[in-house]
């Protein structure tokens, strides 16, 4: 019975863990979109701009 106890708390600290790294992941996730979109808007900023330098020459 101590063995199932101790197992169980174990188990119980692991799928913390896995969820806590799950966590982790998720947010690394998010911010790489929201880095991603930041590059997009950027890139058609410097388009945008490339384009009125054309214009100019």
């Amino acid at each position: 019975s101590e063995q199932i106890s101790l197992t169980a708390q174990q188990q119980a600290i692991a799928i913390a863990q896995v969820v806590q790294a799950m966590n982790a992941l998720n947010q690394a996730a998010k911010e790489s979109a929201e880095g991603i979109s930041q590059t997009k808007i950027g890139t058609h900023k410097l388009n945008e701009t490339a384009l009125e330098l054309k214009e100019m020459v």
